[in-house]
């Protein structure tokens, strides 16, 4: 009899543990699949011209693109391109994505037009050895997040004068693949929650610089951290959300571009209703 009993244990046991297996690449998370397929687009520019000090200046920016081209799960991709354009490329409704990529490059160019001035060909003709100004933009938006129906772009843009970097920024652009819509701290947070967001994220800084208060972080280049502000420039990862604040934003040039990582534990309590964290 105790044989018998142990053995439909077991036999039990094996139906449970196979239903289980089943189940977990159906649900919500844990499947990996990416949310989007993307294809890259790679476009550059030259300009050059002689300016009144005395100097040549030459200009040249690219751009390397990977932009939203299908969902895995074949929903049409046009919304979520026209958000892509919108938000990541920084585009008007009225252009096309071909056009909002081409134009990426185009304002690269454009920021330097302050700099032309007009200049007579007598003045250019008596210039034979010219101080030449070298600048070079480079923009690389790529997916650094890619599944549980959500995909994270992270867009590099980075300045150079005479081979040497001036400026360097990194924004970041989270969409709802299923619902094809920017995810912005709405979709997180209840409003009633943003301040102990917030207090997370200056516990944090303290606790990763090793400091014990405002003060010391001062010490380190940082200010306004009384202040600090959840804002949109943050990324999702398998371990929680990261927030990347732009120079100056919150610490000097010198020290770049602070980044702070919450776990997703640590944000439960501040969820909103249908909160998008609820994937991950």
């Amino acid at each position: 009899m105790k044989t018998k009993a142990l053995s439909i244990f077991i036999i039990l046991s094996i139906i449970g543990l196979l239903g289980s297996c089943g189940k977990s690449g159906t649900g919500k998370t844990g499947d990996g699949k990416p949310a989007v397929t993307v294809k890259t687009q790679q476009l550059s520019d030259h300009s050059s011209f002689n300016m009144a000090e005395g100097e040549r200046c030459t200009i040249d920016a690219d751009a390397t693109i990977d932009y939203p081209a299908a969902t895995v799960e074949g929903q049409p991709v046009d919304s979520l391109q026209r958000l892509f354009a919108a938000y990541v490329l920084e585009s008007g409704d009225s252009l096309s994505l071909q056009e909002a990529m081409r134009q990426v490059v185009a304002n690269s160019m454009h920021q330097y037009d302050f700099m032309q001035e007009p200049v007579s060909s007598d003045e250019i003709d008596e210039r034979d050895d010219m101080v030449t100004l070298k600048y070079a933009t480079s923009t690389r938006i790529t997916p650094v997040y890619n599944k549980n129906g959500i995909v994270t772009f992270e867009r590099v843009d980075v300045v150079k004068k005479n081979d040497k970097v001036t400026s360097i920024t990194h924004r970041y652009y989270s969409f709802d693949v299923k619902t094809q819509s920017f995810i912005d701290l709405n979709r997180l947070f209840r409003d009633d929650a943003i301040a102990d967001v917030c207090q997370l994220l200056k516990q944090q800084l303290l606790k990763q610089n090793n400091a014990t208060g405002n003060e010391q972080l001062n010490d380190l280049g940082y200010f306004n951290v009384e202040n600090i502000s959840v804002t949109r420039n943050f990324f999702f990862d398998d371990k929680g959300i990261t927030w990347s604040f732009l120079p100056n934003e919150l610490a000097v040039e010198a020290v770049g571009e602070p980044r702070i990582t919450i776990p997703y534990a640590a944000l439960s309590d501040s969820k909103c209703d249908d909160s998008i964290l609820d994937r991950l």
